[in-house]
Protein backbone atom coordinates (compact mmCIF):
# COMPACT_ATOMS: atom_id res chain seq x y z
CA UNK A 1 0.00 0.00 0.00
CA UNK A 2 2.71 2.19 0.94
CA UNK A 3 4.20 2.16 -2.70
CA UNK A 4 0.79 2.93 -4.05
CA UNK A 5 1.11 5.67 -2.19
CA UNK A 6 4.66 6.60 -3.17
CA UNK A 7 4.32 6.04 -6.52
CA UNK A 8 0.80 8.11 -7.34
CA UNK A 9 2.44 11.56 -4.90
CA UNK A 10 5.58 11.01 -7.33
CA UNK A 11 3.38 11.05 -10.25
CA UNK A 12 1.41 13.72 -9.54
CA UNK A 13 4.12 15.71 -8.67
CA UNK A 14 5.74 15.26 -11.98
CA UNK A 15 2.40 15.84 -13.83
CA UNK A 16 2.54 19.13 -12.27
CA UNK A 17 6.02 19.92 -12.73
CA UNK A 18 5.06 19.35 -16.77
CA UNK A 19 2.10 21.58 -16.52
CA UNK A 20 4.20 24.37 -15.08
CA UNK A 21 6.91 23.89 -18.05
CA UNK A 22 5.20 23.07 -20.77
CA UNK A 23 1.27 23.36 -20.42
CA UNK A 24 -1.53 20.97 -19.98
CA UNK A 25 -1.85 20.18 -23.71
CA UNK A 26 1.62 18.15 -23.45
CA UNK A 27 0.82 16.26 -19.96
CA UNK A 28 -2.16 15.26 -20.92
CA UNK A 29 -1.14 14.47 -24.28
CA UNK A 30 1.27 11.49 -22.35
CA UNK A 31 -1.31 10.05 -20.37
CA UNK A 32 -2.82 7.26 -22.92
CA UNK A 33 1.16 5.94 -22.56
CA UNK A 34 0.33 5.10 -19.26
CA UNK A 35 -1.33 2.26 -20.22
CA UNK A 36 0.80 0.98 -23.01
CA UNK A 37 3.88 0.50 -20.31
CA UNK A 38 1.14 -1.59 -18.06
CA UNK A 39 0.42 -3.69 -20.80
CA UNK A 40 4.38 -4.06 -21.62
CA UNK A 41 5.05 -4.75 -17.78
CA UNK A 42 1.91 -7.41 -17.87
CA UNK A 43 3.62 -9.29 -20.87
CA UNK A 44 7.13 -9.18 -19.44
CA UNK A 45 6.70 -9.92 -16.21
CA UNK A 46 3.03 -11.31 -15.50
CA UNK A 47 2.85 -13.05 -18.87
CA UNK A 48 -0.25 -11.79 -19.96
CA UNK A 49 -1.30 -12.02 -23.62
CA UNK A 50 -1.40 -9.33 -25.67
CA UNK A 51 -3.72 -9.08 -28.89
CA UNK A 52 -3.44 -7.36 -31.80
CA UNK A 53 -5.60 -5.04 -30.85
CA UNK A 54 -4.07 -3.48 -28.43
CA UNK A 55 -1.11 -3.76 -30.32
CA UNK A 56 -2.61 -1.88 -33.15
CA UNK A 57 -4.01 0.63 -30.79
CA UNK A 58 -1.05 1.20 -29.24
CA UNK A 59 0.44 2.43 -32.41
CA UNK A 60 -2.22 4.35 -33.09
CA UNK A 61 -2.19 6.01 -30.06
CA UNK A 62 1.38 6.78 -30.52
CA UNK A 63 0.68 8.40 -33.90
CA UNK A 64 -1.63 10.38 -32.39
CA UNK A 65 0.63 12.06 -29.42
CA UNK A 66 3.69 12.47 -32.51
CA UNK A 67 0.86 14.06 -34.99
CA UNK A 68 -0.29 16.40 -31.82
CA UNK A 69 3.10 17.12 -30.52
CA UNK A 70 4.22 18.30 -34.34
CA UNK A 71 0.88 20.12 -34.85
CA UNK A 72 2.35 22.25 -31.39
CA UNK A 73 5.01 22.85 -32.67
CA UNK A 74 4.32 24.13 -35.94
CA UNK A 75 1.83 26.26 -33.93
CA UNK A 76 4.33 27.63 -31.43
CA UNK A 77 6.80 28.22 -34.32
CA UNK A 78 3.74 30.52 -36.34
CA UNK A 79 3.12 32.19 -33.36
CA UNK A 80 6.91 34.24 -32.58
CA UNK A 81 6.92 37.78 -31.88
CA UNK A 82 7.77 39.80 -34.90
CA UNK A 83 11.46 40.81 -32.59
CA UNK A 84 12.49 37.53 -32.32
CA UNK A 85 12.68 37.01 -35.85
CA UNK A 86 14.58 40.28 -36.79
CA UNK A 87 16.86 38.96 -33.93
CA UNK A 88 17.50 35.16 -35.84
CA UNK A 89 17.64 36.93 -39.19
CA UNK A 90 20.71 39.04 -37.87
CA UNK A 91 22.09 36.33 -36.30
CA UNK A 92 22.12 34.23 -39.43
CA UNK A 93 23.35 37.70 -41.15
CA UNK A 94 26.14 37.96 -39.12
CA UNK A 95 27.49 34.11 -39.15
Amino acid sequence: MLQGILGSGVGYVLMTWCVEKRGPVFTSAFIPIIQIMVAIIDFFFLHENIYLGSVLGSILMIMGLYILLWGKSRDASATVPPAKEEEDKEKQIKS
